[in-house]
This record gives C-alpha cells, structure tokens and sequence, in this order.
C-alpha cells in the first residue's frame, strides 16, 4: 500500500509542476521552443569550435615539443664540442702553470735550505 500511494504521490506531484511550469512559463511553448532550438545551435557551435581550436592547439605544442627536442639536442652538442675545444685550448697554459707551480715550490724549498728553516 505505501509504495502505491507514494507512486501516486509522485504523479500528483509531477502534474502539478507541469502545469504551474506551464502557467508560470514567461513565454509560449512555440517561443520557448524556438529559444532552446537558437541556443542550442549556438552552444553546438561554440563546441565545435572549441573543438577545433583544441585540436590546433594540441598540434602545435605537439611540434614545439619537437622542435624544443631537437633544440636541446643542437645545443648539448654544441656545448660538448666547446667544452672539447677549449679543453685543447687551455691544454698548453694548463701545463705552463704546472711547471711555474713546481718551479716555484723548488724555489721555496731551495729557499728554506739556504736559510735552514724546518721543513714542515
């Protein structure tokens, strides 16, 4: 018995909002009709678009992304080969600075000698 009349309770309910809705309405159902026709042409445009849009989008961080890649691979070659280059380059000064360093503690130790100071 109580799921019958809460069934029923359900369908007063609904023919009462129907026709308040329908009563209450600002325009006619042909108007209104029209309008939600309008908008809804309209709101599938926009999607459309939108749709469109994010798939130009999509493409051209796609080729970014590539071009970026390839970007990052030039440069880190670049940079190995001047890291390489000027390795060479110093090579020669590198080994100079060496020789004036060993020259210099022989200095010092000769130094000491002459002037008999305790090594350390």
């Amino acid at each position: 018995m109580k799921a019958k009349t809460l069934f029923l309770g359900f369908v007063v309910g609904g023919v009462a909002a129907g026709i308040a809705t329908l009563l209450s309405a600002p325009a006619s159902g042909k108007d209104t009709r029209k309008y939600i026709s309008i908008q809804s042409k309209s709101i599938a445009l926009q999607i459309k678009e939108l749709g469109e849009q994010l798939k130009e989008i999509k493409s051209r961080l796609a080729y970014v992304g590539e071009e970026g890649k390839e970007a990052l691979s030039t440069l880190a070659t670049d940079m190995a080969d001047s890291i390489s280059q000027w390795k060479k380059d110093i090579l020669p000064h590198q080994q100079e600075l060496q020789k004036e360093i060993a020259n210099i503690e022989k200095s010092i130790a000769d130094l000491e000698k002459t002037l008999n100071v305790p090594s350390k």
